[in-house]
């Protein structure tokens, strides 16, 4: 019996040209490479099935939760340490069940396949909303998007890491819950906590191990997201300035005093590019907007809302000016009319399908490179990013500038987004690689090591990749979870 045979009496499988084809690629820079077939496994049971035969077999799996990737990660490479064939594609988007929405303590129980827009679209009939990266795509995966380490917009402690529990198979084919999931009373009436806390019972934070692992140590079955309530009242601030630097010490200032919800800075080619209603707007819409904003969210959720907002505004009146008294905190922006009001609404919704995905607008393709830094660290690295973008035909004042506070401030997601056409890949592949060892000699720390960027850092610490090739043993033992990436 052949192998498509075996895996035939377990689950759903195609090696149709057409199938393939649709994970051959995504939006980056990643070669291309169709996976030998593509297989759609419904429920937990299933995965772990596939995954025991496929360890039999010596055939690689490469688990893919959405059709809408960014990065390479669910294109089916060839490890250069275990050369083999390419193998499958898990899809994991029909897995898309949300299980639970626990209202008393604001928990979801989501599977894999469950996008922003669904999310976001059966919270708000309960009146509830989710934190989200800034502008998710509407067809991107909730929980890929929490595993792959985005940040949400709102930098609060309790919003800074979303997930609990999770459901996984292992390399090997075990079945495992996290954390609290992991208690026998999971699911008992009165266990509120099942599922919740990613670190216990134990001391092994498992959960971390999966975090930005790109599928490398296990497939994750389900997992636990938090959300809360939308706010009964919001009011928008925006922080203009001619220099990043200018918006520096007033976020530290904000954050510190855990003012407002959703904070963060964006260039006006970033601004520009979130509020255009069409690609042909950007360019003269960006010369409208200051050249860096600090855009600041604040507002009341269910109890007394009118209180929670009163205490914030009086801080940004009175103690918000007396510590940065050149600081210019308005309620409307000079060149967008009206974005006071529509920027919360748009903050807690994924991308509108029906029109073209914001980063890729003005020329059809984007490629981003983020890492994280310090705040105050994070104005060098315009003098490390533009000089490479301008030497390879890129406009610096067209490069995309985001920059999203964590936890209070503690560290910032830096991301620079270049926009480029179809005939410009080979010189933005040229700019990318050229970027990641410039901004890691100037301090910026990769976090999310996509491809390339995985090729450059994971030599850089011998020590660490070898202690992680000998736990990817122990739960993966014989690599056939996605290889290639990683430093596997």
């Amino acid at each position: 019996m052949s192998v498509i045979d075996k895996l035939k009496e377990i689950t759903s499988v195609s090696d149709s040209p057409g199938d393939k084809a649709k994970f051959e690629k995504d939006f980056s820079l990643v070669p291309p490479q169709a996976p030998d077939m593509v297989i759609t496994p419904k429920d937990r049971d299933e995965i772990a099935e596939v995954v025991i035969m496929a360890n039999d077999n010596n055939i690689p799996i490469c688990p893919a939760s959405s059709k809408v990737h960014f990065n390479g990660g669910t294109i089916p490479r060839v490890s250069q340490l275990m050369p083999r064939p390419v193998g499958m594609v898990m899809d994991l988007s029909g897995m898309n069940s949300i299980d639970k929405l626990d209202e008393e303590n604001k928990w979801g129980h989501l599977e894999p396949g469950v996008t922003w827009e669904q999310y976001a679209n059966a919270l708000k009939e309960k009146g509830y909303r989710t934190t989200m990266p800034l502008l998710p795509h509407a067809d991107r995966s909730v929980v890929m998007d929490w595993l792959e380490r985005e940040q949400a917009t709102a930098p609060l402690f309790e919003y800074s890491e979303q997930i609990g529990g999770m459901w996984v198979v292992w390399g090997q084919g075990e079945k495992f819950a996290t954390g609290s999931a992991s208690s026998n009373t999971f699911g008992q009436p009165g266990n509120y906590a099942a599922g919740v806390n990613p670190q216990g019972p134990g001391t092994i934070d498992f959960w971390r191990l999966l975090q930005g692992s790109q599928g490398t140590m296990g497939i994750v079955t389900k997992a636990v997201v938090k959300f809360e309530h939308i706010p009964k009242i919001e009011k928008t601030f925006f922080l203009p300035a001619d220099e990043l630097e200018e918006l520096i010490d007033p976020t530290y200032d904000i954050l510190h005093r855990r003012i407002g919800y959703e904070c963060f800075i964006v260039n006006n080619m970033t601004l520009a590019s979130m509020l255009a209603e069409s690609g042909d707007q950007i360019l003269g819409l960006k010369e409208k907007l200051p050249a860096y904003t600090l855009i600041l969210v604040i507002g009341g959720l269910l109890r007394k809302p009118e209180m929670m907002i009163a205490y914030q505004e009086e801080y940004l009146n009175t103690t918000f000016k007396e510590n940065n008294p050149s600081a210019n905190l308005v309620t409307s922006l000079d060149g967008a009319p009206g974005l006071e009001e529509k920027l919360p609404d748009m903050l807690r919704n994924p991308w509108p399908k029906e029109k073209t995905y914001w980063k890729h607008a003005l020329k059809g393709n984007c490629q981003e490179i983020m890492f994280m830094s310090t705040g105050d660290n994070c104005v060098v690295f315009n003098d490390v990013v533009m000089p490479l973008a301008e030497a390879r035909g890129f406009a610096p004042d067209e490069v995309g500038l985001y920059i999203q506070p964590v936890e209070g401030g503690r560290a910032c997601q830096v991301t620079y987004s270049f926009y480029y056409a179809d005939g410009e890949a080979d010189k933005m592949l040229d700019l990318y690689q050229a970027a990641i060892p410039a901004i890691w000699n100037a301090g910026g720390f990769f976090n999310r090591p996509y491809e390339w960027i995985a090729q450059y850092v994971y030599p850089k610490a011998p020590d660490y990749t070898a202690y992680l090739m000998r736990v990817k043993k122990l739960f993966d033992p014989n690599m056939i979870l996605s290889p290639g990436k990683l430093c596997f």
